[in-house]
Parts: structure tokens; C-alpha cells; sequence
């Protein structure tokens, strides 16, 4: 019996330009901003990224409870400004979820509006993809809303 990979698929419209948006995914300096930053106590922890196609990365957030979550991969494509490809897994033996594929790519709309789609695919549990869905689009509120009140806080 084969069991069909689960996938999933999320986008946002942000007020930014793609090379903004591509910036605060690629630079920790830009990324510890958004990354991980919730309502729910958690809170970016570390990043490390190696930005090449073959390069590693790490980036890590922090639980209420103070435990460190990392995910961990390799870049396969690196299209400034308009895509990043990378696998995706978790460090802890027991969260691992892959290797997974996550694809996000970032289209200029016009009006200083950019869509940004997260494609995360190669789950081999549907539950797994519910409950990163449900991550992806709580980072993507934060990145939009963090951008958002940088963009307010200059204009004043």
C-alpha cells in the first residue's frame, strides 16, 4: 500500500515590496524580528543561514515553557528576490516530520502589494500538514503585522 504525500499551501498579501519581503526571510538581523513572534509565548530563539543553493540552515524558536524547537535544512534554490526552496525537517528525533519541501515565492502585485505563497509539501501525515499550516499562517500574520508597524512607525 503507498500512502499519498500531504501538502499544503498558504499565502498573504503583505505591503511590501518582494525585495523587502525576501530580505526578512534571508537576513537574521531582519529575520529575529518576525520569526516566532506570538501571542502564545513563543519567541525566536537563534538563525543560522548558510543562503546557497547546498547551504544549511537553522532556525530556532523558543516554547512558553523555555524548550528550543529548531528546524533544520539545505537551500536548493535561492532566486533573489522572487523564490526560496529549501527542505525542511525539525532537529528533535521526536518531531521530525520529512525531509519536507518548502517553497515560498514572493509576486510583486502592484501598488506596493506583494503575495507571498508558502507551498510546504512531502508530509507523510495529513496531520502533520494541518498543524504546519496552521504555523505558516501564524508567521505570515506576524511578518505582515511587524512590517506593518515598521512602516506606520517611519511615516510618522
Amino acid at each position: 500500500m503507498t500512502t499519498k504525500a500531504a501538502s499544503l499551501r498558504v499565502s498573504r498579501t503583505i505591503r511590501a515590496s518582494a525585495e523587502r519581503l525576501f530580505d526578512a526571510w534571508t537576513d537574521v538581523r531582519l529575520l529575529r524580528n518576525w520569526w516566532w513572534l506570538d501571542e502564545g509565548g513563543w519567541s525566536f530563539a537563534d538563525a543560522s543561514l548558510d543562503l546557497r543553493p547546498g547551504g544549511a540552515y537553522r532556525l530556532a524558536m523558543r516554547s512558553p515553557t523555555g524548550e528550543t524547537h529548531a528546524a533544520v535544512g539545505v537551500y536548493r534554490e535561492v532566486i533573489h528576490p522572487s523564490r526560496l526552496v529549501f527542505t525542511w525537517d525539525w532537529e528533535n528525533e521526536a518531531n521530525r516530520v520529512g525531509p519536507t519541501v518548502v517553497t515560498v515565492e514572493f509576486k510583486e502585485l502592484g501598488g506596493g502589494l506583494t503575495e507571498v505563497t508558502i507551498t510546504h509539501e512531502q508530509f507523510r501525515e495529513p496531520a502533520r500538514a494541518r498543524r504546519h499550516e496552521e504555523g505558516w499562517s501564524s508567521l505570515l500574520r506576524q511578518l505582515d503585522r511587524v512590517l506593518d508597524e515598521a512602516e506606520n512607525h517611519s511615516t510618522r
